[in-house]
C-alpha cells in the first residue's frame, strides 16, 4: 500500500511538471526581446479606447457623453461647431486645444489601416475643419451626415509628441 501511495505521488508530481525549480520558486526571467503582435482589430481597439481620450463617447444606453468636448451645435444640416474642454493638459504638459483636435482628426483618418470598419468611420470626400478659436472647431460636411457625432467618438486624441515621435502602425510600435 505504501509503494502505491509513493508511486501515485511521484506520478502526480511528474505530471504537473515538477522540476529543478521546485514549488514556490520564481522561474528565471526570459532573455531577449519578446514581441507579441496580433493584428486583430479587437486588440487594437482595447488599447486605443483605454489609453486615448475622445471628444465624445457613447454610453451603454446609446447616448452621447461629453469627454474632451463640452458641447456641440449644428449651425445647419452640414455645419457642426464643437466646443472643447479648457484646462486639459497631456501627460507631457502639452495643452489640449482645437489645433490638436484638427491634427488628430487628420491623422486618424489619413491612416485608414487603423480602423477595421474604415469605410463606415470616414467622412465623405469634401469634409473640412476650421479652427474658430482655441477651443472651438467647425466641421463642414459635403452633405448632411446624421452619424457625424458618432463618427467623432472614434477619434483617438493624442498629443503632438505621439504623432511626431511615435505614431501609428508597425513601423512605430
Amino acid at each position: 500500500m505504501q509503494k502505491l501511495l509513493v508511486g501515485s505521488i511521484v506520478l502526480v508530481l511528474m505530471t504537473l511538471g515538477w522540476n529543478h525549480h521546485g514549488f514556490g520558486q520564481q522561474a528565471p526571467a526570459p532573455r531577449g526581446e519578446l514581441r507579441i503582435v496580433d493584428p486583430h482589430y479587437a486588440n487594437f481597439a482595447s488599447i486605443v479606447f483605454n489609453v486615448f481620450e475622445h471628444l465624445l463617447e457613447i454610453d451603454k444606453g446609446g447616448q452621447l457623453v461629453l469627454r474632451l468636448a463640452t458641447g456641440w451645435q449644428w449651425l445647419d444640416n452640414r455645419t457642426l461647431d464643437v466646443t472643447l474642454r479648457k484646462g486639459v493638459r497631456f501627460h507631457n504638459g502639452e495643452v489640449f486645444d482645437a489645433e490638436i483636435v484638427k491634427l488628430n482628426v487628420e491623422e486618424n483618418f489619413k491612416l485608414g489601416h487603423i480602423f477595421h470598419f474604415r469605410e463606415h468611420l470616414q467622412f465623405k470626400p469634401g469634409f473640412t475643419m476650421e479652427i474658430r478659436d482655441p477651443y472651438t472647431i467647425r466641421f463642414r460636411f459635403p452633405e448632411p451626415d446624421g452619424t457625424a457625432l458618432a463618427r467623432l467618438t472614434y477619434i483617438h486624441i493624442g498629443n503632438r509628441q505621439f504623432y511626431h515621435e511615435l505614431g501609428w502602425g508597425d513601423k512605430n510600435w
